[in-house]
């Protein structure tokens, strides 16, 4: 991406940031969607030429995305809206996991840390979750696993794949905190970590793609 286009998407999320910071609902309302709409519209300028299968899957990826981040902004007025949230990201997630499966091969001993963790998050939270919601959290626990395990599994260039990678352990990490913050403990200025963390991750899997796809 252009370097006028990043600095449009970090003031973007910045301004995100900052609504919750002072809570401004307003702010928050109208920045947070715009924020996945804007990547994939940078990432459509890219690509709009030789549009592949695989940019296409991005595209979706980051249309459910934004649809997730629209959902969990009223999951405090109804509880359903964070299932639909995470209904969409699980979405996003799959579009991911294909993606980057697609360009990878099988290294047992490197999906081993994302299998890891997965598994002990599951069990340290388990008995936090409310029955109704754990179903869908486990069914997404494994789905960002695989994620990340198709980012660390990938075969590309080195940017690339360092790019990717960062950006799925940090999508791991911001969903993280959300489950920790929703079921488990009140972290300080959650959102701010959240944000910042997804923010940054979904940057990083943009630039990435471009980046292998530009050597492909």
């Amino acid at each position: 991406m252009t370097r006028n286009q990043t600095i449009f998407y970090f003031t973007l999320g910045t301004l995100n940031i900052l609504a919750g910071i002072i809570s401004n609902e307003w702010l928050g309302y109208l920045t947070k969607p715009l924020l996945m709409l804007t990547l994939g519209v940078f990432y459509y300028e890219k690509t709009k030429t030789t549009l592949t299968l695989q940019d296409k899957l991005m595209l979706v990826a980051l249309l459910f995305s934004c649809l997730g981040d629209s959902f969990l902004m009223f999951q405090r007025q109804n509880p359903q809206f964070f299932l639909l949230g995470l209904g969409a990201f699980l979405v996003a997630q799959l579009a991911y996991y294909y993606i980057f499966s697609k360009e990878g091969k099988t290294q047992y001993l490197k999906r081993l840390p994302f299998t890891l963790y997965s598994m002990l998050f599951l069990v340290l939270l388990w008995n936090k979750i409310p029955p109704d919601f754990l179903m869908p959290i486990i069914v997404y626990a494994f789905a960002i696993m695989f994620m990340g395990i198709g980012a660390v599994q990938r075969q590309t260039n080195s940017k690339s794949y360092r790019l990717v990678l960062i950006g799925a352990i940090l999508f791991i990490i911001s969903d993280s905190f959300i489950a920790v913050n929703k079921f488990a403990y009140n972290i300080p200025q959650s959102g701010v970590w959240i944000m910042a963390t997804y923010i940054a991750a979904q940057y990083l899997i943009v630039a990435g793609m471009l980046a292998g796809r530009r050597t492909s």
